[in-house]
Parts: C-alpha cells; sequence; structure tokens
C-alpha cells in the first residue's frame, strides 16, 4: 500500500510539472515587466481576451500549442502610445527557459523596451543574470549595447550604439520554431532611406537569427 501511494504522489507530481504552460508563466512573471497588471487583471484577460482599466485597454491571444503569447496595451483615447509584450518558453533538460520581450511606441516609431530570462526549476521561477544569449545581461541597458555592438562594424563610437539601440532595434520572439529574430526594424514614419542614410554604414546587417541549440542550451 505504501508503494502504491508514493506512486501515485510521483505521478501526480509528474503530471502537475508537465502540465506547465504559457499561461502558468503569464501569471508567474513578476508584475513589473508587464505594466504592474496583478493576478487576478491577468486571470480576466485569459478568460475574457480584453480588459479595460481607466484609459487602458489590454488584449490578449495565447498560443498554448507552440508556448506563446502576446498582449497588446494601448490608450482608449487620446494618446498613441502602445506597448506589446511577448512571451514564450523553451524546454531544456531540467527546467524550462522562458523569456519575455517588450516593446514601446507612438505614431513616431518604437523601441524595444525590456528582455528578461526565467528559467522555471522545481516549481521556483527564477531571474537569470547571464547566459543563453553570448550578450544577454539582467541589466538591460547592458545587453542592448552588446547587443548593437554585435551588429556594428568595429571602431563605432558608443553615441552611435546608443541611437542605434532606439532604432527601432527589436527582439522577436518565436511564435513558431525555437529561433529568436533580433533586427532593425522599417520606421514607417520616417523617410523610406532614413535608416540607410542614417546608420547603415556602421553596422555589418541588420537581421540577425539566433539559432537555439537544444544540446548546448544556448542561442548562437
Amino acid at each position: 500500500m505504501k508503494k502504491i501511494s508514493i506512486f501515485i504522489i510521483l505521478f501526480f507530481s509528474t503530471q502537475y510539472l508537465s502540465a506547465q504552460n504559457i499561461v502558468d508563466f503569464f501569471y508567474s512573471i513578476p508584475s513589473e515587466y508587464l505594466d504592474n497588471l496583478s493576478f487576478i487583471e491577468r486571470k480576466n484577460l485569459v478568460s475574457n481576451g480584453t480588459l479595460t482599466n481607466e484609459d487602458i485597454i489590454y488584449s490578449l491571444n495565447i498560443d498554448k500549442k507552440n508556448g506563446y503569447l502576446r498582449l497588446e496595451q494601448s490608450y482608449t483615447e487620446g494618446q498613441s502610445g502602445y506597448q506589446i509584450f511577448k512571451i514564450a518558453y523553451w524546454n531544456t533538460k531540467n527546467k524550462k527557459l522562458i523569456a519575455i520581450s517588450s516593446i514601446g511606441g507612438s505614431n513616431g516609431g518604437f523601441s524595444q523596451t525590456n528582455f528578461k530570462f526565467f528559467e522555471y526549476k522545481n516549481e521556483i521561477l527564477s531571474e537569470i543574470k547571464t547566459g543563453h544569449l553570448k550578450a544577454y545581461s539582467n541589466n538591460f541597458d547592458v545587453f542592448m549595447n552588446n547587443l548593437v555592438s554585435e551588429f556594428c562594424k568595429s571602431n563605432v563610437s558608443q553615441s552611435i550604439k546608443e541611437d542605434l539601440a532606439t532604432a527601432q532595434f527589436t527582439i522577436e520572439l518565436p511564435k513558431n520554431g525555437k529561433d529568436i529574430k533580433i533586427s532593425f526594424e522599417e520606421n514607417n514614419m520616417s523617410a523610406q532611406d532614413f535608416f540607410e542614410k542614417n546608420y547603415s554604414k556602421f553596422i555589418k546587417f541588420k537581421e540577425k537569427i539566433y539559432v537555439w541549440d537544444i544540446t548546448k542550451e544556448q542561442f548562437e
């Protein structure tokens, strides 16, 4: 009887761990990375798909099968500002690697506002300081500078790198597949050749796909 009880406990523990999905991680990520949305507000979003909080409206799209979630925030009237939050995760040997990427913008353009890696292990979510992506640091400004530097030619000044970091340089999490795309996106509010004239001479490429290596648990 004792052996049967232990088996049942282990079975349900395994089922619980394997049942973790993108919605669970949406609930677990600290509110400071999700526009300070409370747990109750997130529950309402999952149930209804939308949420209005005074003059701000949120909409949520969930793809459980592919482990992807997209949250959009905008104003119901007046301001043109918006934010987009994306969450994805990867299965590793003994944990799950979770990423949240956010951009913010308005009619004048947009830029990356944050990016964080977390790991979920033994039912505990913790923020990762470094690793999994060569340039990654949980200090966002350091991370963006490291990333931009990978795209830049040699001897580019720090001031130019800082400009490039806000030149619609964004991190795209995978809705399908496992790889991350990082690129300079076109700004429809600027002249068509604005980026080419002002920044192309400083960079080696405008886009790079960071491929997920399951064996190394690293993007390369």
